[in-house]
Order: structure tokens, then C-alpha cells, then sequence
């Protein structure tokens, strides 16, 4: 009798032919996990590049999207005041009237886009655009120089909740930098000298971000511009570093619109 019979072993053959078998299906599983990981690894690179095309979209589109849209029309009003105020500083009051009808255009707009919490900064605005329209009418220089600036600071102070890329602090810098040339004129040296404080308070808060911006020059040069603010003692002093104030604060803005 063959010893694979008193063993109960099945032969060799059958042994191979099973192991044949086994790898057959082994392999038939292992083709189809595969199968199926590939399809699913196909899957989600596929979701993966349609997100991130839907992302790409989305960025492309952000000009259209409500929020970029109302941060675009803040810009365009603070742009606008920023152009009454330079003008009429020049005493130049020539198509004033299509600058003021844009900045109430917009303004028209804001309640409905306005947060509740900023809702007083846009009673503040409708106030201070009546005062400017009457100022330009009248052509009252430094009340048109004062309304156009607080236009521009209640602009930047909406804009702000709508995720403007620019810290609040340039906008309050630019404020007070227009401040003092309007205060070097009535040559009010108390109010000069507390514009000062407050504009160095908000410069020392900024810096860090600036510097975070590679912007270290331009904290150097503004700086020394503050070292002298500090120092200054007649209104004409002031006149002229403030100046100096409004036109290094535009350069940092930019800056942050990189």
C-alpha cells in the first residue's frame, strides 16, 4: 500500500495542483484589491483636481464674489476721498462733483453688506459725506481736507470687516499723518502734539507687521521720520514731517497688497 494512503497525506500533485489553485485565487484577489485601490486612488486624485480647480475658480472669480466685490467699492471710496482731499488741499475744486456722486453711490450701497457691529461706522460715513458735499459746494477748504478724512479712516474701518488685506493701523497712521497737515495750518500745538501720541501708538503696533512683510526699510526710514516728529516744535515742523507721514504710509500700504 503506498505510504501516502497509510499517511492520509494527499500526493504530491494534488498538493501542487492545490497550491497552484490557491495562488491562482490569491493572485485573482490581490489583481482585484489592486483593481479597486487603483479605482478608488483614481477617484480621489480626480476629486483632488477637481478641488482644486474648483478652488482655482473660486480664486479667479473672487473679483465677482459679494465680499471682494464690496471690499473693491470700499477701496474705490477711499481712493475717491483720497483724491477730494489732495485736491482740495491744492485749492483745485474743478470735477469734485464726479468723485462726491461715486463716493454716495457706493455709500448707497452699504447698509445691506454693512455687519450690525459696523453699522456705526456707516452712520458715521453718511454723516461726514453730507458735511463733505456741503464743503466742496461751499468750497470750504479745510472742512472739505477734514471730511475727505474721515471719510477714508470710516472707509477703512468697513473695509476692515470685509477682510481688507491692509492692516487698520495704515489707515489710522494716514489719518492722523492728514490730520496734522490740517492742524499745522490752524497751528493748534496742543492738538498737534496729541495727534503725534496717538499716531506713534499705532506706528509702534504696526511695525511688527510690516517687518513680518520684509519691509525693513521702510520701518527704518519711517522711523527716523517719527524721531523727528517727536522733536518737532512749530506747526511748520509738523506741516512738513507730516508730510513726510503720508507719503511713507502709502508706500507701506502698498506693502501689504503685494
Amino acid at each position: 500500500m503506498p505510504d501516502h494512503m497509510l499517511t492520509n497525506k494527499p500526493p504530491a500533485r494534488k498538493i501542487i495542483f492545490t497550491l497552484k489553485t490557491m495562488d491562482k485565487k490569491l493572485s485573482a484577489q490581490i489583481n482585484y484589491i489592486c483593481k479597486v485601490a487603483a479605482i478608488f486612488l483614481l477617484i480621489a486624485v480626480i476629486n483632488g483636481r477637481q478641488v482644486c480647480l474648483a478652488g482655482q475658480h473660486r480664486t479667479s472669480s473672487a473679483e465677482l464674489s459679494p465680499a471682494n466685490a464690496n471690499l473693491n467699492e470700499l477701496e474705490q471710496l477711499i481712493g475717491n476721498a483720497r483724491d477730494i482731499y489732495e485736491k482740495t488741499e491744492a485749492n483745485h475744486w474743478k470735477h469734485l462733483d464726479k468723485k462726491m456722486n461715486s463716493i454716495v453711490k457706493i455709500e448707497q450701497l452699504l447698509p445691506s453688506v454693512t455687519p450690525e457691529k459696523d453699522m456705526s461706522y456707516y452712520k458715521n460715513l453718511m454723516g461726514v459725506t453730507s458735511e463733505l458735499e456741503r464743503a466742496i459746494a461751499s468750497q470750504d477748504r479745510i472742512v472739505a481736507m477734514k471730511s475727505a478724512n474721515k471719510v477714508m479712516i470710516l472707509g477703512a474701518s468697513l473695509a476692515e470687516a470685509h477682510s481688507s488685506p491692509v492692516p487698520i493701523n495704515v489707515a489710522v497712521i494716514a489719518y492722523c499723518g492728514r490730520k496734522l497737515e490740517i492742524l499745522s495750518e490752524t497751528e493748534n500745538v496742543l492738538d498737534l502734539s496729541d495727534t503725534v501720541a496717538k499716531l506713534h501708538l499705532s506706528w509702534q503696533q504696526l511695525i511688527p507687521l510690516v517687518t513680518a512683510y520684509g519691509g525693513l526699510k521702510e520701518v527704518k526710514r519711517f522711523a527716523e521720520i517719527m524721531k523727528r516728529l517727536e522733536s518737532a516744535k512749530t506747526p511748520d515742523e509738523y506741516g512738513r514731517l507730516a508730510s513726510s507721514v503720508v507719503e511713507e504710509i502709502n508706500i507701506i500700504e502698498k506693502i501689504f497688497k503685494k
